[in-house]
């Protein structure tokens, strides 16, 4: 992880990766025994990536572990029907978006809009 810079909306944590890539924070919680993060960037070809980690006693019963990791990315063709789901301008920088309109609780709903399949998105879970 690269050095902490204040990029984005007021409480969104957000820092520059390799070669100058704005990684933002769209959940860090913390609760008895489990943790759930998320996070989005755009990759150098223009593609949103929104990464996640969950530790988590009652991801057993469903997956068969205490720990998954998830992958969604976003083709760059489909980045402004996203910024229109969530209720953005159009042309505005979706990293943008996601700060102002996706995080804490509003994280879940951006799983709940990539998954819907309103649009092709990529979703690799380990």
């Amino acid at each position: 992880m690269g050095p902490r810079v204040a990029v984005g909306p007021p409480g969104v944590v957000a820092w520059v990766m390799g070669n100058d890539i704005r990684r933002i924070t769209l959940r860090s919680e913390k609760g008895p025994g489990q943790r759930h993060w998320l996070w989005a960037y755009v990759d150098a070809a223009g593609a949103l990536h929104v990464d996640g980690h969950d530790i988590d006693p009652a991801l057993e019963a469903v997956i068969g572990a205490d720990e998954a990791e998830t992958f969604h990315t976003v083709a760059p063709e489909h980045l402004d029907a996203l910024i229109a789901v969530l209720g953005g301008e159009p042309g505005a920088d979706v990293l943008d978006v996601l700060g102002e309109r996706c995080t804490g609780k509003g994280s879940y709903e951006l799983l709940a809009v990539l998954r819907s399949g309103v649009f092709p998105v990529a979703i690799v879970m380990r």
